[in-house]
């Protein structure tokens, strides 16, 4: 628990960091990508940190600590849209491949997706967020990228060391969105800011996978080839 505190904290402190700095020049194009990149370290930390809340949900104590990440999550990720217009296809497509692999079973994940949605479609309605056309190319890519992730994680084996790797790290939705970058569908920055998601999320996983008495990370069911 120490470790997993540990890497919270540091971790936090890197994304608010980055989001201070970003603020700290908002008319400087260069700067306000470290606004975008900060908010995605926490999302990182902030949904992988729900997940194992979720998975903890029977001790009570736990329950109240999903709430505000409920709030934040989807907050934080509606302001990015408001921001940054590919985030939106990004994130409808996500939650739809999620959706269709099943992974979204807990009112928590239920709740986070109504706010999400109520806040983005309040805001087109308000005319203050413009959905550009791109978005809605976004959002079948994003889709097909998540469920594959997802799939391929929870249900396809295999003793090959490069598909386990592919699997483990789900690169489907990487790869879309690299090649969604390539296409003008979205900015390196976008590209970065989603790596940084992920890398932060990995993290968050892998502390609270730390064995303290053995001083080692308890392997993931993909450290080891199955048939």
């Amino acid at each position: 628990m120490k470790k997993l505190v540990f890497v919270v904290t540091i971790s936090s402190i890197i994304g608010f960091g980055c989001i201070l700095v970003g603020f700290s020049y908002p008319k400087n194009i260069v700067f306000h990508g470290f606004i975008l990149l900060g908010i995605c370290v926490l999302l990182g930390i902030a949904v992988k940190t729900m997940d194992q809340l979720i998975d903890e949900i029977k001790v009570k104590l736990y329950r109240l600590w999903i709430v505000p990440l409920v709030i934040f999550i989807p907050t934080s990720m509606a302001y990015l849209a408001l921001t940054e217009s590919p985030v939106v296809g990004m994130v409808i497509g996500t939650v739809i491949g999620l959706i269709i692999t099943g992974k979204i079973d807990h009112p928590a994940y239920i709740a986070s997706i109504i706010l999400f949605i109520t806040l983005v479609f309040s805001a087109f309605v308000l005319h203050i967020i413009n959905i550009e056309v791109t978005t809605f190319y976004i959002i079948p890519v994003a889709t097909a990228g998540s469920f594959l992730d997802e799939f391929g994680h929870e249900h396809w084996k295999s003793n090959n060391k490069s598909i386990t790797f592919i699997l483990k790290h789900r690169f489907f939705l990487k790869t879309f969105a690299f090649f969604g970058v390539i296409l003008s569908f979205a900015q390196p920055i976008h590209f970065i800011g989603f790596l940084c998601f992920d890398i932060f999320y990995d993290l968050v996983d892998t502390a609270n996978r730390y064995d303290v008495v053995n001083k080692k990370v308890v392997p993931s069911e993909f450290s080891t080839g199955v048939t």
